[in-house]
């Protein structure tokens, strides 16, 4: 999907909802929002519709305010919205919040598209903002991600251990390491911003049943990085040599 076709269907979404009652803002966020430098041919719409209290509802059980094209497939995954996709295949997910609701919802700042009130401007940057932990935090979480995650493996629990090794494990070390482009998201963008973890990416994914060489690679890199403790180390040496 191209770039301008994105734009001009988040415009038309912004057209179509000042035209309800109830409605009060229309939030692009991501690519489509403040971070359009990043905006390509395979991105996607994500967005929040701002509304009155008491009027959430009516915008998560009625889709009409966002058919300014056809609608081929829509699937509500939460109970604030929806994934959808048009029949020209740009797709969106988005999620619908009452004025009362935003000071509890985390989220990064987003561009107006469309507003019923300036006032409302404040709604565009979030009062809750999420953090990364710190670098030493996350390397004990990660290490104890390798110890349970080997538990499970050990136990013949391979994709229980998958989870927690190549998954769990590797987003911990992403964020210690300072992967931060997407607060949601450690593994977003890593290949851009982190060229030098790509030959270590390929050592910590090795795929399914392959997680006790993932978790030695993984706590090679740690120790590197993060002085970790004795006991723990020997009891996941312990189960990688089992």
């Amino acid at each position: 999907m191209k770039r301008d076709d994105l734009l001009e269907r988040m415009d038309a979404i912004g057209r179509s909802v000042a035209k309800h009652e109830g409605t009060l803002m229309l939030l692009a966020l991501g690519s489509i929002g403040l971070e359009m430098d990043r905006l390509d041919d395979y991105s996607d719409l994500d967005f929040f519709l701002i509304v009155e209290d008491g009027h959430k509802a009516r915008f998560i059980d009625n889709l009409d305010w966002l058919a300014v094209e056809p609608l081929a497939y829509q699937f509500q995954n939460t109970k604030d919205g929806h994934k959808v996709m048009y029949e020209d295949g740009i797709y969106a997910e988005f999620a619908v919040f009452e004025i009362v609701e935003m000071p509890g919802i985390a989220y990064t700042p987003g561009r107006v598209v469309w507003q019923r009130d300036e006032a409302l401007d404040t709604f565009a940057t979030p009062k809750l903002v999420t953090r990364p932990s710190d670098a030493a935090h996350r390397y004990e979480e990660a290490l104890t991600n390798l110890y349970v995650g080997l538990l499970r493996e050990r136990r013949g629990e391979q994709l229980a251990g998958f989870e927690l090794i190549q998954v769990a494990a590797v987003n911990n070390v992403l964020i210690a390491y300072g992967e931060t482009s997407d607060p949601f998201n450690p593994t977003r963008r890593v290949e851009g911003t982190h060229p030098e973890l790509v030959a270590r990416l390929q050592e910590w994914l090795p795929g399914y049943g392959k997680s006790v060489e993932a978790a030695a690679a993984i706590l090679r890199h740690i120790e590197a990085h993060h002085s970790v403790n004795p006991a723990l180390k020997q009891e996941i040496v312990r189960l990688l040599e089992t």
